[in-house]
C-alpha cells in the first residue's frame, strides 16, 4: 500500500509582505482621496455660509439703512474675525442682537483664539505669520473709502481667510471679489456690498 505525503501549503514571508504592502498603499489613496472630500465639504459649507450672512447684512441694511459698524471684536482694529468662543462679543454680532439671525454662521473649523492670537492683519494676510488662520473676516467702511464712489455709499467687505481645497494664495473660483476697494488683497473668496447698490 503506497501513501502519498501531504505537502502543507502555506504563504511565504515575501508574499505576505507584498500583501501587507499593497493593503498599506490602497489605505494611504483611500485617506488621501476622503481627505480631499472632506476639505471640498468644508469649502462648499464656506461658500454657503457666506450667502447667509450676505442675506442677513442686507436685511440688516433694509431695518436699519446701513450694515453694521465692525470693530466691536477686543483687538480686532475694526475688523470683526469669527473666532473660537474666547471673545465676549461673537462675530458681527449686531446681526443677532438686531433679531436678523439666531446665530451667526462661522468657519467649519475656527481655530483662531482671539485672546492668545497674534495681531489682526496675521489673520488675514496670507503673507504673515498666521498662515491657518480658518476665520470669516467682516469690516465696515465709510462712503468713499479706498477709492470707491461715494455716491454708491458705504460698504462692507466679508470672506473667508482660508479655503482647503485651493492652493495658498489662488482665488477660489466663484468669489465675487471687490468692485473698487483692495482689489484682490484678499484671498481666496471675498465679496464686497454697497449701501447703494
Amino acid at each position: 500500500m503506497h501513501t502519498w505525503a501531504s505537502k502543507q501549503k502555506g504563504f511565504t514571508i515575501v508574499e505576505l509582505l507584498i500583501v501587507i504592502v499593497v493593503i498599506a498603499i490602497l489605505a494611504a489613496i483611500s485617506i488621501t482621496v476622503f481627505s480631499g472630500v472632506q476639505k471640498r465639504a468644508r469649502d462648499s459649507k464656506r461658500v454657503s455660509d457666506m450667502q447667509i450672512i450676505v442675506k442677513a447684512l442686507e436685511m440688516y441694511k433694509i431695518r436699519n439703512g446701513d450694515y453694521p459698524n465692525s470693530g466691536s471684536m477686543t483687538g480686532t482694529a475694526s475688523w470683526e474675525v469669527s473666532s473660537d468662543g474666547s471673545s465676549a462679543t461673537d462675530f458681527i454680532s449686531a446681526l443677532r442682537t438686531g433679531g436678523v439671525v439666531s446665530k451667526i454662521p462661522v468657519d467649519p473649523i475656527n481655530t483662531v483664539n482671539q485672546a492668545t492670537a497674534p495681531n489682526q492683519t496675521d489673520w488675514l494676510d496670507p503673507g504673515q505669520a498666521n498662515p491657518q488662520a480658518y476665520i470669516y473676516f467682516y469690516k465696515y467702511f465709510g462712503a468713499g473709502s479706498y477709492g470707491c464712489d461715494p455716491a454708491r455709499g458705504s460698504y462692507y467687505i466679508l470672506g473667508v481667510r482660508v479655503m482647503e481645497s485651493i492652493p495658498s494664495g489662488q482665488v477660489y473660483p466663484g468669489s465675487p471679489g471687490s468692485q473698487c476697494a483692495y482689489g484682490s488683497t484678499f484671498t481666496p473668496w471675498f465679496t464686497q456690498g454697497f449701501q447703494n447698490g
